[in-house]
């Protein structure tokens, strides 16, 4: 199997995230989680969620979850045992193994794959940084805590960055980004500009302040991920129609079309999505 940017990228990922939710569950509660007034419960379904998505990808970043496959039900019984370890070893830290914690953590872990049957890769990003902006914008006081004002700033440009970038993939870059700017990167932050508006009337309904700085720093976010990647695509167009991708093409049962343009490791993921992409 070839080594693709896709599983590089997946793997540096997953080697950060999963030793700093090892030490985050194993010192004492940092005071921005003790502030920020959202769940502990729901910091679990969120932190499982993440980890089960980025291990099944570290494995199989071109499959979707089919429940008829060995792979699945290991993942699955490696995450759970992962998180019931995780529980009975704060017993030893100065903090209580706790069964609602590990409930949370099963309910994340599930949640995670039960995405990963429903979507392909870049929709179901798209809909995992969804569900955390939401949470964090209006699930938690994060935004109201002067302290830790740059922190949230910093959340809001990231996240709906990412949230771009998720985007304009699931949409197959909508186009080789040959036409006009302006057209291009309007599609490209129309739905990150709704899920703004969405967040902030959930908000607004919830009796949180609408705050212009957090709606600036996120609409920064949406316009340097969409500027950046125009930019790039312009520079490395991508071959074939408006949306398609070999995944796309094969998953349907028809031919991959022919096209010139391209970079290798572009070109390396597209040859894996189409020997390697599953449905269920």
């Amino acid at each position: 199997m070839k080594i693709t940017k896709r599983m590089k990228t997946v793997w540096a990922v997953l080697a950060i995230y999963w030793p700093v939710l090892f030490v985050l569950t194993h010192v004492p509660i940092f005071d921005v989680a003790r502030k920020s007034g959202m769940s502990d419960k729901l910091m679990h379904v969120l932190a499982y969620m993440g980890l089960m998505m980025l291990v099944w990808w570290a494995v199989s970043p071109y499959e979707r979850v089919d429940w008829r496959r060995w792979k699945v039900w290991l993942i699955l019984a490696v995450v759970v045992w992962y998180g019931a370890a995780d529980e009975w070893l704060q017993g030893y830290v100065g903090r209580s193994a706790d069964m609602e914690d590990f409930v949370a953590d099963l309910i994340g872990t599930l949640a995670g794959l039960v995405l990963l049957w429903a979507l392909p890769f870049w929709p179901a990003v798209l809909v995992v940084t969804a569900v955390f902006i939401f949470c964090v914008s209006d699930l938690s006081r994060l935004d109201l805590l002067a302290r830790y004002a740059v922190l949230n700033t910093g959340f809001q440009f990231g996240g709906y960055a990412v949230f771009t970038l998720a985007w304009i993939h699931s949409r197959g870059r909508f186009r080789e980004a040959q036409g006009r700017a302006w057209s291009w990167l309007v599609q490209a932050v129309s739905l990150p500009l709704a899920l703004l508006g969405f967040v902030k009337l959930a908000a607004w309904g919830l009796g949180k302040p609408i705050l212009w700085p957090d709606c600036a720093a996120a609409t920064a976010g949406m316009v340097l991920a969409a500027g950046a990647s125009w930019l790039l695509f312009r520079a490395r167009p991508m071959a074939g129609p408006v949306g398609d991708t070999a995944a796309d093409h094969v998953a349907e049962g028809s031919s991959v079309p022919a096209g010139s343009g391209g970079v290798a490791g572009e070109e390396e993921d597209r040859v894996a999505r189409s020997r390697e992409y599953r449905t269920s």
